[in-house]
C-alpha cells in the first residue's frame, strides 16, 4: 500500500497479553497399548478404577476428570484395543502441575493447554496496546524521515479471537494464558 500511496507508512504491531485467570486443560488417553504384558489383561473398567485411584492418591479430585467431550474419542487413535480419552480441567496451576507429574503405563499425554476467553474489557485493552505500539513505531519512522503522522488509513488484524475461547499449549518457555494480537496499520504521512 505504501508503494501505491507514497505518502503513507505501514507498520505492524504485536500486543502480548497474559490472562490472569486461565483454565488449565489436559487430554490423556487411558489404554494398555503402551504397557507391558502384566497390565495387558486389564479391562476398560479396571483401567478406569486404576486411573481414579491414581488421581485420588495424588490429591486431585476425580470430579475434575471427564470423558473427552468430542464426538469421536479413542477409536480414532487406531490402536485396535480398548481405551478412553479423559480431559482434566482446573483453574489451579499447582493442581495442573500435580496432574502432569502422574505416571503410569496406562496413561499417555495428548494435549496440555491454558485456555482463556477474551471479554470486551480485555479486548479493548489489548487493541489499545497494539494501537499504542503501532503509533509509537510509526512516529519513530516518520520522525527519521522528517515527516509527521496523519490519520489512520487502514487497519488489518491477524487472527482475532475476541469472544472465542483461545488455547495456548503449555511449554516451559511460554507463560500460561499468553495471548498474541497482531495488527497492521497504515498511517498517512504529512
Amino acid at each position: 500500500m505504501a508503494q501505491q500511496q507514497p505518502n503513507t507508512i505501514r507498520v505492524s504491531a504485536r500486543a502480548i497479553y497474559i490472562d490472569p485467570d486461565p483454565v488449565f486443560k489436559a487430554d490423556v488417553s487411558l489404554t494398555d497399548s503402551y504397557s507391558d504384558q502384566s497390565i495387558n489383561k486389564m479391562q476398560i473398567d479396571q483401567m478406569r478404577a486404576h486411573f481414579k485411584k491414581i488421581i485420588e492418591d495424588n490429591g486431585l479430585s476425580w470430579n475434575d476428570i471427564k470423558e473427552h467431550p468430542g464426538t469421536f474419542g479413542f477409536e480414532t487413535m487406531g490402536y485396535n484395543k480398548e481405551g478412553i480419552i479423559y480431559q482434566y480441567k482446573t483453574k489451579s496451576a499447582e493442581n495442573m502441575k500435580q496432574f502432569l507429574k502422574i505416571k503410569s503405563p496406562l496413561i499417555q499425554s495428548l494435549n496440555m493447554t491454558s485456555n482463556i476467553q477474551i471479554d470486551d474489557r480485555e479486548a479493548e485493552k489489548i487493541t489499545q496496546m497494539a494501537f499504542d505500539k503501532s503509533y509509537k513505531q510509526a512516529s519513530l519512522l516518520a520522525k527519521t524521515m522528517n515527516k509527521d503522522l496523519g490519520n489512520i488509513l487502514s487497519v488489518q488484524e491477524n487472527g482475532s479471537v475476541f469472544g472465542k475461547q483461545y488455547g495456548v499449549s503449555l511449554y516451559y518457555d511460554r507463560p500460561p494464558g499468553e495471548f498474541y494480537y497482531d495488527i497492521m496499520v497504515t498511517y498517512e504521512l504529512k
